[in-house]
C-alpha cells in the first residue's frame, strides 16, 4: 500500500508540473498573437451598385487604456477645423463626428486595463464617392500618431 500512495503522488507531481508547462505554452503563444495583432488595421469598405464606396470601417488594438484612447480621438477631432463634433459619450467612450456630407462614428472599447479597440465607421457623400485612402483608417493613424503608437493597416 505504501508503494501506491507514492506512485500515485509522483503521478499527481507530474500532472501538475505538466499542467503548468501547457499553460506556460498556451500564454507565450497568447502573447506572440496579441503582439502580432497590435497596431494592425483591419479596415473593410461598403459599395453601392455603382462600385463606389458607400460606408468604410476600420478597427485597431493598441496597447493604451481606453480613457486615454477616447480622449486623444476627441482632441483629434477637436484640432481638425473641417470636422464638427456632433455628440460625445464619454462615458461609453463614443463620438459622432461630420465634415461636409461625411459622418463618421467613432467607439473605443477597453479590452483590459492597458489595451483598447478603436472602431470607425464613416458613410461617403454622394459627391466624393471615390476615397483614394479611407477616412476611417486615416482617423486611425491621426489617433495612433498622437498616442506615439504605431499602427499600419493590416492585410485584408
Amino acid at each position: 500500500m505504501r508503494l501506491h500512495k507514492t506512485s500515485f503522488l509522483g503521478l499527481l507531481v507530474k500532472i501538475v508540473l505538466l499542467s503548468f508547462l501547457f499553460t506556460e505554452t498556451a500564454h507565450s503563444q497568447l502573447i506572440f498573437a496579441a503582439r502580432h495583432v497590435i497596431g494592425r488595421i483591419n479596415q473593410m469598405t461598403q459599395e453601392d451598385s455603382n462600385n463606389n464606396t458607400v460606408s468604410q470601417f476600420a478597427t485597431v488594438i493598441i496597447d493604451a487604456p481606453a480613457n486615454k484612447v477616447y480622449a486623444t480621438a476627441v482632441n483629434v477631432a477637436s484640432q481638425n477645423t473641417a470636422l464638427t463634433i456632433v455628440s460625445q459619450d464619454p462615458k461609453n467612450m463614443k463620438m459622432n463626428v461630420t465634415e461636409g456630407g461625411n459622418k463618421a462614428s467613432v467607439s473605443v472599447v477597453p479590452l483590459g486595463n492597458a489595451s483598447s479597440e478603436i472602431m470607425i465607421s464613416a458613410t461617403v457623400a454622394a459627391q466624393n464617392p471615390n476615397l483614394g485612402t479611407s477616412a476611417a483608417v486615416n482617423s486611425i493613424m491621426k489617433i495612433c500618431n498622437q498616442l506615439n503608437k504605431v499602427c499600419k493597416p493590416g492585410a485584408n
